[in-house]
């Protein structure tokens, strides 16, 4: 009995599922705020941030230094797009979709009860074939009040395939790394301005699972993150994201909440520009130290 999945419903939200060939997709549900996935992002329409750093666009070169141990995903799993099962202790989750829950259109669309989506192969094919031949697809259109995103929890409770946890999200310390790295590409139309962002427990909604109580002057999902830009060119570009960075902040309009890596519950990448087209691909996402 496979061991790793869960669903945990309060707004929508799909999970992506891989298929043969090279793309994902998906079916599921997460939590969210007015922004309906795990932890939100209220009323998000952009803010500051600045581009992660350019770094080589192949697996070697002169970028952060891979290391299995530090995998978060490389969507590899034929059944799904998964997080990877390494670092200590072992990480778990699924990547999900999720929306401003306006008449717009995602694929995969939020509370796809399909749970499977058919996608097609990036462009210019996976940025090193080496590696496989897999990567994740983010694609929406006219999400008019703060957008859309894709995500994944990183310490999911294990529970049995077709059970469902409705308990709060459980931190992942991430305090050993100094950030993110990973591969992204934007087919020519798409809008190329994303946030990437790490969602706490302390600003995340209660009703998201998290700590946070939202009031009129208390605006909770306020996550710290940082923008980045994507080429539309068919090229990959490896993106690097550290906590330290000047771009690496809150956006400015919730509740203030102090960084704390050993809070964080997830990754999520969203839109800056609302109502926007996005159409781009991730791969091989690693934590660096």
């Amino acid at each position: 009995m496979k061991m790793r999945h869960w669903s945990f419903i309060t707004l929508a939200a799909a999970y992506i599922f891989l298929t043969v060939g090279t793309t994902v997709s998906g079916g599921g549900c997460g939590g969210g705020d007015s922004k309906a996935g795990s932890t939100g992002t209220a009323g998000n329409t952009g803010g500051g941030g600045t581009m992660g750093n350019a770094g080589t666009t192949g697996s070697g070169g002169s970028g952060p230094v891979l290391m299995e141990a530090n995998k978060i995903s490389d969507f590899e799993d034929l059944t799904a797009a998964t997080v990877v099962m390494a670092g200590t202790p072992p990480r778990n989750g699924y990547w999900y979709t999720y929306n401003d829950m306006t008449p717009c259109t995602q694929v995969p669309a939020a509370m796809d009860t399909t749970m499977k989506y058919i996608g097609a192969a990036p462009p210019s094919g996976v940025h090193d074939a080496t590696l496989g031949s897999m990567a994740l697809h983010g694609s929406w259109t006219g999400c008019t009040v703060w957008g859309a995103g894709i995500g994944a929890d990183l310490n999911q409770p294990m529970v049995p395939d077709g059970g469902t946890y409705t308990g709060k999200k459980v931190k992942y310390d991430v305090t050993a790394y100094t950030g993110v790295t990973f591969w992204a590409m934007a087919t020519t139309g798409s809008d190329t301005m994303l946030r990437i962002k790490f969602p706490m427990s302390d600003e995340t909604k209660v009703e998201d699972g998290g700590d946070c109580v939202e009031s009129s002057t208390n605006k909770c999902s306020d996550d710290w993150g940082e923008q980045f830009n994507l080429p539309t060119n068919g090229n990959w570009k490896q993106i690097t994201i550290k906590w330290g960075d000047t771009g690496f902040h809150q956006e400015g309009w919730g509740a203030v909440f102090a960084w704390n890596p050993k809070d964080v519950t997830s990754i999520q990448i969203q839109s800056v520009d609302k109502g926007e087209t996005y159409d781009f691909w991730i791969d091989d996402m690693y934590f660096i130290q």
